[in-house]
């Protein structure tokens, strides 16, 4: 999570470079040299033809590091000492360069990207044409001297027109915030955060003054992974049970203003009885988002951590809230922080393998109809591909 500022007209991505499964091609002809993105807000609202947003760093495909003398990207770019630099830093625990905001036309797969600000950015959602809010962190919390998603992460107000990044939390004595939506009918943003002085997750709204409202506060549950409704009347939110981080999670259902809170899932089985994959338990429910016309929910569920390494494999299930019953659309890949909207749901899939590292994949797909699709076949090496997306509309 990073920030900065300036200005320039927009900066279609890919207009060099492609990344294909089986390395990498020009787009352009060989030998030219790429173009240097400048720093700052990059545009002045969102392309008018643009369906999503999204976060990636992509433009490290452009970096001289990662290109051959032809100004071709490097076959093996992940297993090149100069370019794996450029993406993670020593250690591989967090990534070396941030996570900027882009848009993608459905239609045509055209990107652009949006900033390059020294913020490394998690998420995001549009306010409008040319306000987006944004998760992420902004400044070197931990003093290890780089900006990476291991410092303190705020939720940010990024104006394309003003070319001005402003904190919304900052100053709210707020900690471990996660996953925020943001409801166009009620302008508020709801959020997951602890309060500084207790490690516990709780439920807040906060509009865009930043006037703050808890929402839950029940001390049997933590939540997380809230997200609003289209007509922004109910949210659909991960709650999860003492002893924390001991159980899965399930899913529940409140109104707007927090009250009548109905629980819809307790999680799934452990059959195997597996060891939790990182801190979460086999069995989890995360991620929930309601349809449009407010009748189902779609969710994510680990089901194994064996299958799909070193990912997992996390379900992408529909439930209808009035049956109860409920569909697997996938059951073979981490399939994450889905969201639903008028024409369809887009999600992260993370497709694992525990040869190159170069198999391993992570992209925006798109499910309708029954039919997926990826909606970046040319870029969706781990971790290059894209780590969060959502509608404009």
């Amino acid at each position: 999570m990073k920030k900065n500022s300036l200005i320039v007209s927009g900066f279609v991505c890919g207009l060099m470079l492609v990344a294909s499964r089986g390395g990498c091609r020009a787009v352009d002809k060989p030998g030219q040299k790429p173009l240097e993105i400048p720093p700052g807000i990059l545009v002045d609202r969102v392309p008018e033809n643009a369906d999503l947003l999204f976060v990636s760093m992509r433009y490290i495909l452009q970096d001289l590091a990662c290109l051959n003398s032809n100004y071709v990207v490097k076959e093996e770019f992940l297993n090149d000492p100069a370019c794996l630099e450029r993406i993670y830093n020593a250690d591989a625990e967090v990534l070396a360069s941030p996570r900027q905001l882009y848009s993608l036309d459905l239609e045509t797969g055209e990107t652009h990207q949006l900033t390059n600000l020294e913020c490394d950015f998690s998420s995001s959602k549009p306010v409008d044409d040319i306000r987006i809010m944004a998760a992420g962190a902004c400044a070197d919390t931990d003093g290890d001297g780089m900006i990476s998603s291991n410092d303190e992460s705020e939720i940010y107000l990024v104006d394309l027109k003003a070319k001005q990044i402003s904190c919304l939390t900052c100053g709210l004595e707020l900690r471990a915030m996660n996953n925020p939506d943001f409801s166009p009918l009620n302008q508020l943003i709801m959020f997951s955060a602890q309060k500084a002085d207790k490690f516990h997750n709780y439920l807040f709204t906060l509009d865009l003054t930043q006037n703050l409202t808890q929402i839950t506060t029940s001390e049997t549950y933590m939540d997380f992974d809230c997200s609003w409704s289209e007509d922004g009347t109910k949210v659909v939110f991960n709650r999860l049970p003492a002893p924390f981080f001991g159980v899965p999670s399930g899913i529940w259902l409140m109104d707007a203003d927090g009250t009548n809170q109905v629980q819809i899932t307790d999680g799934g089985p452990n059959p195997g009885n597996e060891e939790p994959l990182g801190p979460y338990s086999v069995g989890v429910d995360v991620d929930p988002d309601l349809s449009p016309d407010n009748s189902q929910i779609v969710f994510s569920r680990l089901k194994t951590g064996r299958q799909n390494e070193p990912f997992g494999v996390y379900e992408l299930i529909m439930l209808d809230l009035s049956t109860k019953e409920t569909t697997i659309l996938d059951s073979s890949y981490a399939n994450m922080i889905p969201e639903w909207k008028e024409r369809g749901i887009v999600f992260i899939r993370q497709i694992g393998s525990m040869g190159s590292t170069m198999e391993r994949k992570q992209s925006i797909y798109f499910y309708q109809a029954g039919k997926f699709r990826n909606l970046e076949p040319d870029y969706d090496i781990f971790p290059i591909g894209s780590n969060g997306a959502s509608w404009m509309e």
